[in-house]
């Protein structure tokens, strides 16, 4: 039987790695996951940076902007205020933007993370 928690991966995969240097490393993934060869698939997508590990990039590269220290803050769990963090968010998500600009399209995959945390700041 096929793992589903792998599949979800897959798809994920699928949808935010296509056209970047990540590509090649997730189709061989998908066919092995078709011919049953799960444990190798499990171990290509290895080569394949989470949504944790691009942030954590991302954030070392504005190390020197204005924006890291309210990231670092939100990151640590820190208590600020609703639009301070809404701030640090939406610039966030700026970077993000820019990053795709430069053909660094996998840190697309960090956009509906953003949003949701800053849905939830809008709304409450």
């Amino acid at each position: 039987m096929k793992d589903q928690n792998l599949f979800n991966q897959l798809v994920i995969a699928e949808r935010y790695f296509k056209d970047t240097k990540y590509w090649n490393t997730v189709n061989s993934a998908v066919s092995m996951y078709k011919e049953g060869r799960v444990a190798e698939c499990k171990e290509m997508l290895t080569g394949v940076p989470t949504a944790k590990q691009l942030l954590r990039v991302l954030t070392e590269k504005l190390k020197k902007k204005s924006v890291y220290h309210t990231l670092k803050k939100i990151l640590e769990g820190k208590k600020l205020d609703k639009y301070t963090t809404l701030k640090g968010l939406w610039s966030l998500g700026t970077h993000v933007i820019i990053e795709c600009e430069h053909g660094h399209t996998e840190y697309r995959m960090l956009l509906p993370y953003l949003l949701e945390k800053m849905e939830k700041l809008v709304y409450e």
